[in-house]
């Protein structure tokens, strides 16, 4: 019954029309995981090293000539989203394994990986901008001093794409390249090989190297990412936007974590629980995009008359996401269910 619920919720919400393109799942974000009964027999250390290299196939190659073309803006959007996801998927899987990571190598790529992301979020905001909130509100007010609103977001998108690109291109992005795939042990095929891997401590600093390990640290990671959950889900229409994008946050954690131990989650819970909680992050997705909107409006040289207006459509939309997502987290399992659907070993 909760898998229908899930399953007819976000089948109302895809023919709505209101959920962006951006926001909707890509094909970038479709990783290929090992078997899940292979999975479960791995130690930590292999387990780790394995999904490492997943997302680290995706990273963009960097051009013959970076400087020239981080100040032409020469990059391919799609690189800087991708960039986005492997960078996000990272950052949740050393959250998820760090017991099985020295403390200085996982503090220094947390803090890269940071760093990365938070550069390349500007562009992205920009191009969703441009291309998909914009051209909707265009559509329902065609008298707005849209010449004007085109400008600015121009120039806007030129900026962010310039500075993505220029990080992209720059020194210290290629280090963090190379720092993962030696933290990581990945070879020039691409495949890990944790023998090699410099940022896993020894066993005997660890949780331990049995699968039974992993297993009990896993049902622990999936608990505390669900718990983390409900002190916002509880009063979510009483939260500003910035709590609503923390909670964004917190649901982006859950979701990649159960992805990565997805083979301690039982079939008959494990779709209904990763379906909401992707339902609920495109939700709270397409909030932040009519948020960054209103951001952008302020700066923007047109009468306040027409700011309003579209200020007025995308308050809208924002309450709309905002019931929405409230109603989807309302179709997270129960407590006891998710601990009845966890794997014990």
């Amino acid at each position: 019954m909760l898998r229908d619920m899930t399953r007819a919720t976000t089948a109302a919400i895809a023919a709505s029309g209101e959920i962006s393109p951006a926001a909707a799942p890509a094909d970038a974000e479709a990783i290929a995981l090992p078997d899940a009964a292979n999975m479960r027999r791995m130690s930590a250390a292999h387990l780790l090293v394995t999904l490492a290299a997943l997302p680290l196939r995706q990273w963009p190659s960097v051009p013959l000539h970076p400087e020239s073309d981080a100040r032409a803006g020469a990059f391919d959007p799609e690189a800087i989203h991708q960039l986005r996801i492997a960078t996000r998927r990272l950052r949740a899987l050393i959250d998820v394994f760090s017991p099985w990571l020295k403390p200085r190598w996982y503090r220094r790529i947390k803090a890269e990986l940071c760093w990365l992301g938070h550069t390349m979020g500007p562009a992205r905001d920009a191009d969703v901008l441009a291309t998909t909130t914009l051209p909707a509100l265009r559509t329902e007010h065609p008298d707005i001093d849209w010449p004007a609103i085109d400008a600015h977001v121009a120039k806007l998108r030129s900026d962010a794409r310039a500075l993505a690109a220029e990080a992209l291109a720059s020194e210290r992005q290629q280090a963090l390249h190379a720092l993962l795939l030696e933290a990581f042990g990945i070879g020039a095929d691409g495949h890990a090989d944790r023998q090699a891997a410099k940022a896993l401590r020894r066993p005997s600093r660890t949780p331990g190297k049995r699968p039974r390990a992993l297993a009990k640290h896993a049902r622990n990671v999936l608990r505390a990412r669900y718990i983390a959950l409900f002190p916002d889900c509880r009063q979510l229409a009483m939260l500003d936007t910035e709590q609503l994008h923390a909670l964004r946050v917190k649901v982006k954690r859950a979701r990649y974590s159960a992805e990565a131990l997805t083979p301690w989650l039982r079939k008959a819970i494990r779709t209904p629980y990763q379906d909401t909680l992707h339902t609920a992050q495109t939700l709270l997705g397409q909030l932040n995009d009519a948020v960054v909107a209103q951001r952008a409006l302020e700066d923007m040289e047109i009468p306040a008359t027409q700011r309003d207006t579209l200020n007025g459509r995308l308050d809208t939309i924002i309450v709309n996401a905002t019931s929405r997502a409230a109603h989807v987290l309302c179709h997270l399992p129960d407590a006891h269910t998710l601990e009845r659907g966890m794997r014990k070993d």
